[in-house]
């Protein structure tokens, strides 16, 4: 599966523990569905991190020239550039694709109104 077509609406970051008095912290990413532990990080000494993929997210969505199996990431900026460029901002869309989305709304509201009129007037047999 290919993240571009993949859709998540946000990340968040979990501390998990102090593992043997090294923090460990847990990244995952959330969609329409749950979440996924994408990126574990791990204290290697006093400030310092490092960042890796997890095997979940590897199998998901495979391995790119990018993100693989040896991916590590020693900055949180470059996790949280990572984790916030797969998420899916829906105010950026287009023009046009709001079009048929304010389109699609009234659409909507039609076919409840519709329905709601019908249960009522046919309700009664």
């Amino acid at each position: 599966m290919n993240t571009n077509k993949h859709v998540f609406f946000s990340w968040e970051e979990r501390r998990v523990s102090k593992e043997k008095g090294r923090c460990v912290v847990h990244y995952y990413l959330k969609d329409s569905l749950g979440e996924l532990l994408a990126m574990v990080g791990t204290e290697k000494s006093a400030k310092h991190m490092i960042y890796v993929v997890t095997k979940d997210y590897l199998d998901a969505f495979g391995h790119t020239s990018t993100i693989n199996s040896e991916t590590k990431w020693r900055a949180k900026r470059d996790v949280v550039g990572w984790l916030t460029s797969l998420i899916s901002e829906p105010h950026r869309s287009s023009p046009i694709s709001s079009m048929y989305s304010s389109s699609l709304r009234f659409q909507l509201r039609v076919l409840q109104y519709l329905l709601a009129y019908m249960y009522i007037k046919f309700s009664h047999f």
